[in-house]
């Protein structure tokens, strides 16, 4: 049992996927208890995020000292302006709804990411990713269960 929950807390960490795939794996594919899957996956997304926020800084100049990396940089840097307006906007309420929308690039990383560009407050932004983590964990987490009990009532084999 320890090996899945171990499983779930690093999947979370990743970018891109973070909870949105370790809740429905936890929940569908290893079956277990929602909140533990939940709890997991949050802690997962939420831990990842104090490296990103307090060592980006060191990592950028380090990146910044290569040619090719630099260019991979501005360009990472670029996209995730373009995307994240509302965090511009917004300020921490941004975050919170940025991190909240379980949809592919929006979550945690591009968030820290988005808020280190904007010379946001590091503690302030930890929070509002934490309160937008509870809830993109709380939309995945509804939505998993409700298609997993769903598409098998109304003919969908899921197996």
């Amino acid at each position: 049992m320890e090996n899945e929950y171990i499983k779930l807390f690093l999947m979370s960490m990743l970018p891109i996927t973070e909870l949105r795939l370790s809740v429905p794996i936890g929940l569908i594919e290893y079956k277990l208890n929602w909140i533990s899957v939940f709890a997991i996956s949050v802690a997962g997304n939420f831990i990842i995020c104090i490296p990103i926020l307090y060592l980006f800084k060191y990592l950028e100049n380090l990146l910044k000292k290569n040619y090719y990396t630099n260019k991979v940089l501005d360009w990472v840097f670029k996209r995730t302006r373009s995307k994240s307006k509302m965090i511009n906007l917004y300020k921490y309420y941004g975050i919170i709804l940025f991190v909240g929308i379980p949809l592919p690039l929006t979550g945690a990383w591009t968030g820290c990411l988005a808020s280190y560009l904007f010379g946001l407050s590091r503690t302030k932004t930890l929070g509002a990713v934490l309160v937008g983590l509870i809830i993109s964990a709380t939309l995945v987490t509804i939505v998993t269960n409700f298609l997993h009990y769903l598409l098998p009532y109304i003919g969908y084999d899921l197996t």
